[in-house]
């Protein structure tokens, strides 16, 4: 069913901004499958009549989906869902590159160790895990530029969320992890947050990352939000900075295009 098809329920007698109502009911047309990742929205004539409110108000909800990362305008084409593709993982969630250099990487990504385990307490309350479903997903991966390993991803997501997922979906998915959690599972990363300090490389780290155990490495832990601020994967990247460096410049929305 297509999203003209809906029936929404946008109520002016309510405290709640119409223009939120909407934003609401679209997130839930997202979540339900029923708008999908790179799926023209429909324009504002349409949505104006769908929700029978002003295009200044239907503007104000869409302008909101496009600053949170959720629809990107495509000039001279229309508004589109987001999908998560190489460029947006490159400038909007990937900061490392080789030192010195200007020029950005996509890097090398493979599979260390992919294993199902109980969550422990912190994975539980931050990802909000239940007792009877409270297993989660240890994913590994290294990243390298030229065949030089410089990271070691260690990502954690609740098994409820991604129930089908195994190692060979995971290997071998045709684009990003979030396009992968998008498209295969319409579980929709729309933020992330990053907290960076120094550390020293453990053993299986520095293993991992040909080091010596002890050696000072970059750790950033990132969280990763989906529509609501739902936290869905937690990740921690391990970096050897030796060739590398963390860079963060400014960007627009995902998969902005003028």
């Amino acid at each position: 069913m297509g999203i003209a098809n809906i029936t929404f329920n946008i109520d002016s007698n309510i405290k709640t901004p119409l223009w939120k109502q909407i934003k609401e009911e679209l997130l839930g047309c997202l979540s339900e499958g029923t708008l999908r990742p790179g799926q023209l929205v429909p324009n504002e004539k349409t949505l104006v009549d769908l929700f029978n409110v002003s295009i200044g108000t239907v503007r104000k909800a869409i302008d909101s989906l496009e600053k949170d990362g959720v629809l990107v305008r495509k000039q001279g084409l229309g508004t589109f869902v987001c999908e998560h593709d190489d460029s947006s993982f490159l400038f909007k969630y990937f900061h490392v590159c080789t030192k010195d250099s200007n020029e950005r990487e996509i890097p090398e990504v493979e599979c260390a160790s992919f294993q199902s385990r109980v969550a422990n307490s912190v994975e539980m309350k931050i990802l909000k895990i239940t007792e009877r479903n409270n297993k989660v997903f240890e994913i590994y991966n290294t990243l390298a530029f030229n065949g030089n390993i410089h990271s070691i991803d260690k990502i954690v997501v609740p098994i409820a969320r991604f129930p089908l997922l195994t190692k060979e979906i995971f290997i071998n998915r045709h684009s990003t992890i979030y396009n992968l959690y998008q498209n295969r599972f319409n579980v929709f990363i729309s933020k992330c947050s990053e907290r960076v300090t120094a550390d020293k490389a453990k053993k299986n780290i520095a293993d991992m990352l040909s080091i010596d155990e002890g050696e000072s490495i970059l750790k950033i832990r990132r969280t990763g939000y989906s529509f609501h601020n739902e936290i869905v994967e937690l990740r921690t990247s391990y970096v050897n900075t030796k060739g590398v460096e963390y860079i963060r410049e400014e960007y627009s929305t995902v998969g902005h295009q003028s």
